[in-house]
């Protein structure tokens, strides 16, 4: 796996051999990075369910001000922060479960431009994360949360409007944002 754009492009990012991770592809990072392209600059990220900690490192590659990485498993932590450490980057990465990560980061009063999730497809719903950001108000008021996810999988949210959606094979991916209050 490489890094697709920016600073860091064509530097590979290594991932925790097994089933034990699912990575997002370089072509599907590669095409939300076009679609974001515009809008990384000087972003502050939030990497949730970071795996090997592509998209939140793919993001920095390409102008993201800052990004932290929340992962619960203790060997893709280590392989983020190595990865973190062979690209000469500094970010925050917790190894814990993504729903205390949200809450002590909302406790911080932390705020996102990005929320990049792509949790379990059959373990954690879209829903329940779209949820927990918003209950933990972790997304700026312009922010953008982008959810890898089954394709054709039926999502009901109501506080967030979908913005894009992209099908790669089995998996989409979705962007959110939050609908406008009156």
């Amino acid at each position: 796996m490489r890094v697709t754009g920016g600073t860091f492009k064509g530097r590979t990012l290594n991932t925790t051999p097994g089933l034990s991770t699912r990575p997002t592809t370089d072509k599907i990072r590669q095409s939300i990075f076009n679609i974001l392209m515009n809008d990384i600059e000087e972003t502050v990220v939030l990497d949730i369910f970071a795996g090997s900690g592509a998209l939140g490192i793919e993001a920095l590659s390409r102008g993201a001000a800052s990004a932290i990485f929340v992962e619960s498993g203790h060997k893709q932590v280590e392989m983020i922060q190595e990865n973190l450490t062979t690209l000469g980057l500094k970010a925050g990465v917790f190894e814990c479960d993504y729903i205390a990560a949200c809450r002590n980061l909302s406790t911080d009063g932390r705020k996102f431009d990005m929320i990049f999730a792509d949790p379990p497809y059959e373990k954690i719903t879209p829903e329940k994360v779209i949820d927990i950001v918003l209950q933990y108000d972790l997304l700026e008021y312009d922010g953008l949360l982008i959810i890898e996810h089954k394709a054709g999988q039926e999502i009901k949210a109501d506080r967030v409007e979908i913005l894009k959606k992209r099908k790669f094979g089995q998996t989409e991916v979705t962007f959110y944002a939050r609908k406008q209050t009156e």
